[in-house]
């Protein structure tokens, strides 16, 4: 299998990640998708918390009116503005996911406090099921902080009701009844969504890899050049190193495909790549660059090394025993990245080392 085909499609395929690169970019991913759904929730949240407020000036009088006003007006929207206003700054993250764990606790400890203070609390629980729901559901929050924070409510409202409220046994049952309801379709909702998540960000990946991928030899196709170009440029600049490019042509190719027919044409390109692609560093990068042309990015190289390893290939090449009964040799153009150098400026000198290299013969390498 080429080099660059080793950890792709066939691990994406998989719903539950397992290698630790694909699970980084998932979570990456997953990071920018929640984001916008974490600041509108929390935005939204905090206006219909003041509508609530609203609502109970109207129907509630007395010291209880005071105590739900402060709640539901003047401490969980201001906290959820918060959270909503934070989404705007990406290294808050972590902050602004904590903020959000807890802000269903602390809007159930709140709702506790109040129906603790009503004759009738049934009238202000159903808030409590509607808060677990909220956690799995539309919070934004992934599927294990979002069962951090349900598991955490779900004991408290336990605690508080079983140990405070005077409830009759059954009302203390259906209202555990209703607790589990909420929990295990909210629970079930958040795991089908996770999931959901993670096909589409396996479809994706697959599209991106195709995209970019030459479906003959499955090495880079000539779209992910200018991406695996510049990387290597900025790299070098970074550390000041240099890196080798080389563009190898098979000779006389159209000459194998006249002769042998062009699906022999194309296995003889699927052999080449083997053998391109064979010993090469992880850090290292094939493209097929085009017919019978294919393009190498040696990184963190210096020009000796460079010129050794393409010796080496050229051999290998020549000495290859193909499946078609023909001598099949390569030419290669060399060149080195030096500073200041731009994607366009080192792909012209060493497509100028190999228009040097077909005209001197064929078979040999050159180097500007």
């Amino acid at each position: 299998m080429p080099y660059q085909q080793k950890n792709t499609v066939s691990s994406l395929r998989i719903p539950d990640f397992q290698d630790k690169a694909t699970k980084e970019k998932f979570n990456e991913w997953m990071i920018k998708s929640s984001t916008l759904q974490i600041r509108l929730v929390s935005a939204l949240t905090g206006l219909l918390y003041m509508i609530a407020a609203l609502i109970n000036s109207l129907i509630i009088s007395g010291e209880i009116l005071s105590l739900m006003v402060t709640i539901h007006l003047y401490v969980m929207p201001p906290f959820l503005f918060l959270i909503s206003l934070m989404t705007f700054k990406k290294d808050l993250y972590r902050l602004f996911i904590f903020l959000l764990i807890i802000a269903p606790i602390a809007a159930t400890i709140g709702n506790l406090f109040i129906t603790s203070k009503l004759e009738d609390p049934a009238l202000y629980m159903t808030e409590l099921y509607l808060i677990i729901f909220w956690i799995f559901t539309v919070s934004g929050l992934r599927l294990w902080e979002a069962t951090i924070s349900a598991m955490t409510t779900v004991i408290v409202i336990f605690i508080v009701t079983y140990f405070f409220f005077s409830l009759s046994l059954e009302s203390f049952v259906m209202h555990s009844f209703w607790m589990l309801a909420s929990f295990s379709f909210g629970f079930l909702g958040a795991y089908l969504l996770d999931r959901s998540y993670k096909e589409v960000f396996s479809t994706h990946e697959q599209l991106i890899h195709l995209a970019m991928t030459d479906k003959l030899t499955g090495l880079y196709n000539r779209a992910k050049l200018d991406e695996l170009l510049q990387n290597e440029l900025d790299r070098a600049e970074q550390f000041h190193h240099t890196f080798g490019l080389v563009i190898m042509d098979l000779d006389h190719f159209k000459e194998i495909n006249d002769t042998y027919g062009h699906q022999a044409g194309d296995t003889v390109l699927r052999e080449v790549s083997q053998l391109v692609t064979e010993g090469l560093r992880p850090k290292d990068k094939v493209v097929r660059w085009g017919g019978e042309e294919f393009l190498l990015i040696c990184a963190e190289t210096d020009q000796k090394e460079v010129l050794e390893r393409v010796k080496k290939l050229c051999l290998k090449i020549e000495q290859h025993r193909f499946s078609i009964p023909a001598g099949i040799t390569a030419s290669f153009g060399l060149t080195q990245s030096s500073k200041g150098d731009t994607i366009d400026s080192v792909i012209k000198r060493a497509d100028d080392a190999l228009y040097l290299a077909k005209n001197s013969g064929r078979n040999r390498i050159e180097f500007l």
